[in-house]
């Protein structure tokens, strides 16, 4: 029997993608992805429909929409400065190749410091990005618990590698703890001032 995904197509329009159809997919252990977008069309990973009851799914999609919106303008600019940096490298070869060293290792230099720094800011900004996608998304929801739980669950995938064993996704930890502390979901009664 097919799951009902119509909650995640109400999730969906609530951040902007009304009309689109939920349909759920083979995990795909390559790529890990909890939700593709395509053709108007939301491809849901059996992982997410296995482990999460549906409001933390629910959560969960909308996090991941909000968090493409908000990653799409970033994504351009650090785009735009990777051409930047292959010009400058196809330019460091060509004055190479004319014998000008001096000049063609000042461009390869500026080059791989700029790939450093879209690496770098890449990073930052995903983050980022992340963390006001997960604000965002409780405020509309209007309580944290089905997406901290959500992130929580999904955070089971490990990478094994010589005996040891990783997490695949550390910052799904990292952003549950944060919602989890800024909005005061674990803590205990409030101790009784002494008289």
């Amino acid at each position: 029997m097919a799951a009902d995904l119509s909650p995640l197509e109400r999730a969906a329009a609530r951040v902007g993608l009304g009309g689109w159809r939920a349909r759920e997919v083979p995990a795909d252990r390559r790529r890990g992805g909890w939700f593709t977008f395509r053709d108007r069309e939301i491809l849901v990973s059996e992982r997410v429909l296995e482990r999460c009851p549906p409001s933390d799914a629910c959560a969960l999609l909308m996090s991941t929409i909000l968090l493409r919106r908000r990653w799409r303008a970033p994504r351009r600019v650090l785009l735009g400065s990777v051409v930047i940096d292959a010009i400058l490298l196809v330019a460091a070869a060509a004055l190479l190749a004319r014998g000008a060293r001096w000049a063609a290792a000042a461009c390869f230099v500026a080059a791989l410091t700029g790939l450093l720094g879209v690496a770098v800011g890449a990073s930052i900004s995903r983050a980022r990005a992340a963390l006001l996608a997960d604000d965002e998304t409780v405020a509309l929801l209007g309580d944290p618990t089905p997406l901290v739980r959500g992130l929580n669950l999904m955070n089971q995938d490990e990478i094994h590698l010589g005996g040891r064993r990783w997490s695949a996704r550390p910052d799904l930890h990292r952003r549950a703890e944060r919602l989890a502390r800024l909005h005061k979901l674990c803590s205990g009664p409030t101790p009784a001032p002494h008289a």
